[in-house]
């Protein structure tokens, strides 16, 4: 088994995690029309950010779980340690964004918010608007030990294949990716992205550490770099409307395997250094702030730019105050609410 990941493996993560959360902004920014890019929508991509934040969740749980012992893996204390520490991550932050949103009333931070709903969405059994995908992520969290027990004790490449191809294939049976509402907190429907993540931790942490021949030659790594860059610029509906393709900003949002196995194989290439352009890149301290910021971003991001509309600040010039301004609240909400949560976490699990 591989060692745990490097500190430069991390760094990566965390600017890959920053740059889903800059997606999302990116997206419903131009919705509003405060595109952040003078002349370019980018409305559409918003789902595509989401995805990335699965995919990396399940990764780097899922690594966490396969890089255990046996005997903390087969340790209650473990187990709920694990679930000491996803609940510290989450609910803190979450719990006082919905009971701000409740106590600013009727439409809160943007999303109406009551007290029935404040407890709805604490339970797992709501999600309006960009809050949809926290049930969904929150309850994978519950799948994760099951399935990295079950993926310990898979063996060899065609091992994981087939373990892989059974998993997907079960789910996308069961639930079937056109038959999902958009915004749907329904698990089943994203599982193929989910799985797609486990499948690459498994991959990091059986496979050998030293990278393929591939992975040594330069001259074909930049094309790598640059092909990463090319197929994610094809997946923006505008860039797909201006070539003359399909342009429907809900094209792709139910291709949830696609997304999956897109953003396993580059999350994979720039840990395994298939990709040194992008992980250079996404070591930048910028992005890795706002990796370490990603979920106040994700929750205060919609407010900041609706008070922007609000105050008459439009264009592009509103977009990036939008921005910024929910940079600034994210870094304080994690540094006031997120950080002493965390480390109480942390506390609990060792005590």
């Amino acid at each position: 088994m591989r060692a745990p990941l490097n500190d430069g493996d991390r760094e990566a993560l965390d600017g890959l995690r920053g740059l889903a959360a800059l997606i999302v902004v990116a997206s419903h920014a131009s919705n509003l029309g405060l595109h952040l890019i003078p002349g370019w929508s980018l409305s559409g991509i918003g789902k595509s950010g989401v995805y990335l934040f699965f995919v990396l969740s399940a990764f780097l749980l899922t690594q966490q779980w396969l890089s255990a012992t046996r005997e903390q893996v087969h340790s209650v204390r473990y187990g709920i340690g694990y679930l000491i520490r996803r609940f510290a991550r989450i609910y803190p932050l979450y719990l006082a964004i919905l009971l701000t949103g409740w106590a600013l009333g009727p439409k809160g931070l943007g999303v109406p918010m009551d007290g029935a709903a404040v407890w709805t969405h604490l339970t797992l059994r709501e999600g309006r608007d960009v809050y949809w995908s926290i049930p969904v992520e929150f309850l994978f969290y519950l799948c994760i030990p099951p399935l990295a027990l079950v993926l310990r004790y898979v063996t060899g490449p065609m091992g994981w294949l087939v373990t892989g191809g059974v998993l997907i294939g079960a789910a996308t049976v069961i639930f079937p990716a056109d038959a999902s509402p958009l915004n749907s907190i329904n698990l089943g429907y994203y599982l193929p992205i989910f799985f797609a993540g486990s499948l690459a931790a498994w991959w990091q942490v059986r496979s050998s550490s030293k990278p393929p021949a591939l992975a040594v030659t330069a001259h074909r790594i930049s094309f790598a770099d640059v092909g990463a860059v090319l197929v994610l610029l094809l997946s923006v509906p505008s860039v797909l409307a201006l070539a003359g393709l399909n342009g429907s900003l809900e094209l792709l949002h139910r291709e949830f395997l696609l997304w999956g196995v897109a953003w396993a194989i580059l999350l994979t290439g720039v840990v395994r250094g298939w990709l040194p352009l992008w992980r250079h890149v996404l070591r930048l301290r910028g992005l890795r702030a706002c990796g370490h910021w990603c979920f106040g971003i994700y929750l205060l991001h919609m407010p900041s730019l609706l008070l922007m509309n609000k105050l008459g600040v439009s264009g592009t010039v509103g977009g990036w105050l939008g921005l910024a301004l929910a940079l600034l609240l994210a870094a304080v909400a994690h540094r006031l609410i997120e950080q002493p949560f965390i480390r109480w976490g942390a506390r609990a699990v060792r005590s």
